[in-house]
């Protein structure tokens, strides 16, 4: 993940109600990545800053349409628990 999540955060940014205004939902998926072999600490530890703008972002978007978007998130269970402490 390491500085690969920052696109997230930005995308997030671009929802505002005048340009969504049929927008109910956003889904996001925390997946441990395959192909790695680092520890989901060390992960989460990485992508702490764009975790934290993903998390201002959507608390943004639920204030500006409020409460009419929901969120769907769904973390890989070994994040859940490093993603307690961080966040």
């Amino acid at each position: 993940m390491g500085g690969g999540l920052s696109w997230i955060p930005k995308a997030l940014s671009t929802i505002k109600p005048a340009t969504s205004p049929r927008l109910s939902l956003i889904k996001l998926s925390f997946i441990r990545p395959t192909f790695t072999n680092r520890s989901i600490d060390a992960l989460v530890k990485d992508a702490g800053d764009d975790l934290r703008r993903v998390v201002d972002e959507v608390a943004r978007i639920e204030r500006e349409f409020g409460g009419a978007v929901h969120l769907t998130v769904y973390w890989d269970p070994s994040f859940q628990v490093a993603l307690m402490d961080l966040l």
